[in-house]
């Protein structure tokens, strides 16, 4: 997989889990009954947690530094696909 197509899936990632947290902390309301309608009012401890607002940003952080990342050198001597040399300087020759 290509080092772009990672980092636009977690772009993906980063974006869909921000709309998660806004969602979370958007959503849900506490409705207070109106006082003689018989309906007993229960409060929650915590209304949401900052993990996926926190993962989203670190994710969307992650996907830009990969997109933005200047390509390698097509011929990186640790991959072990490189020209041999020889052939490599003649191919030179022949282009110049």
């Amino acid at each position: 997989m290509k080092i772009k197509t990672s980092g636009l899936g977690l772009i993906t990632l980063g974006i869909l889990l921000l709309g998660a947290q806004l969602v979370l902390y958007l959503g849900v309301k506490n409705v207070v009954p109106p006082p003689n309608s018989g309906e007993v009012h229960i409060v929650p401890k915590a209304r949401t947690t900052p993990l996926p607002g926190v993962f989203g940003a670190l994710s969307l952080i992650g996907g830009l530094a990969l997109v933005a990342r200047k390509p390698e050198e097509a011929d990186d001597p640790t991959d072990g696909l490189t020209i041999p040399e020889e052939a490599h300087g003649k191919a030179r020759k022949k282009a110049s």
